[in-house]
């Protein structure tokens, strides 16, 4: 909680300078304003009203968010005033919309310079926080691409899923990789280019063998020339482009002057060459008649989800789709979901069309355009077709929704029946009142009572929900006391669903047998939670142990119920361990033993694995600290002698 008093330079009543400033200016309210006279805090409505009465005039982002400071939804505004003053005035018929008003208890803003830079932070933030009231917006995968790094004096052509901003360029996507690697097979037969790595290329040496049967001209040995070597590298990339007639047309006149000059072989293998480029501009074609760059991106929404089908099209050719799923869809418009999908898709494209083709209106067309138009270094049109050769575009992307769509939707029937499968075998084999869809997971992770730590993993209708993840230090266990640990972290978690009131669990799973859960019972019933189900899932047997019964219960490893308790089981292992190893490391990543030359990484993690912590290992001696693998005497002398300062019981990085 910060001090009213030190936020008062921040806060925009204090001062026009942070109404009017340019750029982004991130504001949040930290403190409440108390006012002399008053005895008690305004409501959480005064200050909300107080906060909309000072929303600068300008461009931005704003954030509502519930009570607990969770960001409900993001929207950009042309004047934030106004946009926001909408959520609180008049009656609404819209169910999304009451209901996101009801839950509104305070908001953040974040000023921009322009619409369409609103435009961008609104995306960038969409994709951070996740909002619940926001389309959810997925890419189906990571299609591949060619990359050429053209700033290198020897570029070579690779295939790859990463695009970067490290100046190379990037055709793509492509959609079938089996074809892929065969274009790339008759690319660098057609152009013949480097192939090896940097590396390798720098080490020079003898020639490989694709110089002797002409597939590389040997840059790593100095036989290429540069020249030529930069000529092919742009026959290639016009190629990609799909300026392949360019491309055809140099290589004729190249095979007539060969011919000319009376060099027949080379004319000939000139001429295999445009044969064959003919064949892989064929292969590639899916349409015959040309028309201009463009992408055409279809909508169709049914229920609580929505595809966006996008195809796009360069030189005549279709070069590349994409299929962008879209929840919580449900009651929003078309105009909205649209205008999303543009602003998202677009930001990972780096090129970008002069005309987008849409079968519904954007919202904010102007602001797109002026958006689109900045990033691409040229005007972009969004247009909306009713009839001709740019209608049929569309319709062919909307066939390509409409079965994307069906697809989702029958995937998604078979996972909620498997997941409720999953659910009512958990129920019946345990004896619960009903199905669990809410499971929380529970485990232990230490060496030998040190550095111990605790973790709870929530998995809701079957899928883990990382935003209810928990991490615990044990404070009051020392020793090695799994038993023990585990109540002490029972325990917090009950007086926090006690304190804060967070959703109950239909079930708590713990890692362990007969005593570890008949232990866990007690501790809910101590904090009155005894009506959770509690149930403990051995590792050995894969047994299931219910508080009080004498034998365990037993379900076959093909059960789905059983899965789904694995699944809970060990994802919060994962998740205990990983915390584990980060405290484990912490006093290594800084502390004393940093400097001392010759001691990496493995070295210190075998150190830390050996004694557990800095204080240990700084009351072992020199002849203790030699036995750890790869520790000889001289190395054993600079870590005493760096580690004289710490206690020997300071225990490393335990926290208070």
């Amino acid at each position: 909680m910060s001090d009213p008093e030190k936020d008062r330079d921040c806060h925009p009543e204090n001062g026009r300078d942070h109404r009017s400033g340019k750029g982004h200016d991130h504001h949040s309210d930290k403190g409440e304003n108390r006012h002399p006279g008053k005895a008690r805090p305004p409501t959480w409505r005064t200050r909300l009203e107080k906060k909309v009465q000072l929303l600068p005039r300008r461009p931005g982002v704003y954030l509502l968010k519930d009570g607990s400071g969770n960001v409900l939804y993001i929207g950009k505004a042309k004047q934030l005033p106004a946009r926001v003053r909408s959520y609180f005035r008049g009656t609404v018929s819209d169910a999304r919309l009451q209901l996101l008003r009801e839950q509104i208890r305070d908001l953040d803003y974040v000023v921009t310079v322009t619409e369409a830079e609103a435009l961008v932070l609104e995306a960038n933030l969409i994709k951070a926080h996740s909002p619940y009231f926001n389309i959810e917006l997925k890419d189906d995968k990571k299609y591949p691409f060619f990359k050429i790094n053209i700033a290198h004096a020897f570029p070579r052509l690779v295939m790859t899923r990463r695009v970067v901003a490290d100046g190379s360029r990037y055709f793509g996507p492509y959609t079938r990789v089996k074809g892929l690697r065969q274009l790339l097979r008759s690319l660098r037969r057609l152009f013949p280019l480097r192939s090896c790595t940097d590396r390798r290329l720098k080490q020079g040496g003898r020639e490989c063998l694709k110089y002797s049967i002409a597939l590389c001209p040997a840059p790593c040995t100095g036989k290429a020339d540069a020249e030529r070597y930069r000529q092919t590298v742009e026959q290639l990339v016009a190629f990609l482009e799909g300026r392949d007639r360019e491309v055809a047309r140099v290589w004729q006149r190249q095979m007539r002057e060969l011919a000319g000059e009376m060099r027949f072989e080379e004319s000939a293998r000139l001429r295999d060459d445009i044969e064959r480029l003919s064949q892989l501009r064929e292969r590639q074609r899916m349409t015959d008649f040309e028309r201009p760059d463009l992408d055409a991106i279809a909508l169709i929404a049914r229920g609580n989800r929505a595809v966006a089908s996008v195809l796009s099209h360069q030189g005549g050719k279709v070069i590349g789709t994409w299929r962008v799923e879209i929840g919580g869809a449900r009651n929003a418009e078309a105009s909205e979901i649209i205008a999303t999908v543009l602003s998202e898709h677009y930001q990972a494209r780096e090129v970008i069309p002069p005309l987008v083709l849409c079968n519904v209106h954007p919202r904010d067309r102007g602001i797109l355009e002026h958006w689109l138009g900045e990033r691409a270094g040229h005007r972009v049109r969004l247009h909306c077709p009713q009839r001709g050769r740019h209608m049929q575009l569309l319709q062919a992307a909307s066939e390509n929704a409409a079965l994307a769509l069906e697809e989702c939707e029958l995937l998604e029937q078979g996972k909620r029946m498997r997941l409720a499968s999953s659910a009512y075998l958990i129920q019946e084999a345990l004896g619960l009142p009903h199905a669990p869809s809410r499971i929380e997971g529970f485990d232990i992770s230490n060496i030998q009572g040190r550095q111990a730590v605790g973790s709870l993993v929530v998995f809701s209708n079957g899928q883990p929900l990382k935003s209810a993840y928990r991490r615990f230090r044990i404070r009051q266990v020392e020793g090695s006391d799994d038993v023990a640990m585990m109540a002490e972290i029972l325990q917090r978690r009950a007086r926090r669903l006690h304190d804060r009131g967070e959703p109950t669990p239909d079930l708590m799973l713990i890692d362990g047998g007969k005593g570890q859960v008949n232990r866990a019972a007690e501790v809910l019933r101590q904090e009155h939670l005894e009506a959770i189900a509690i149930v403990g899932l051995a590792k050995q047997q894969e047994e299931l142990f219910l508080p009080g019964a004498s034998e365990p219960v037993r379900l076959p490893a093909s059960s789905p119920g059983l899965q789904l308790l694995q699944r809970v089981r060990d994802e919060a292992h994962r998740f205990a361990v990983s915390y584990h190893r980060k405290l484990r490391s912490r006093p290594l990543r800084k502390g004393p033993l940093e400097e001392i030359r010759g001691l990496g990484r493995k070295k210190l993690q075998a150190l830390l694995a050996h004694f557990g912590d800095l204080g240990t290992m700084a009351g072992a001696s020199e002849v203790q600290l030699g036995e750890v693998p790869g520790i000889g005497p001289k190395l054993a002398r600079e870590i005493r002698t760096a580690l004289q300062g710490i206690r020997p019981d300071a225990g490393g990085s335990r926290e208070a």
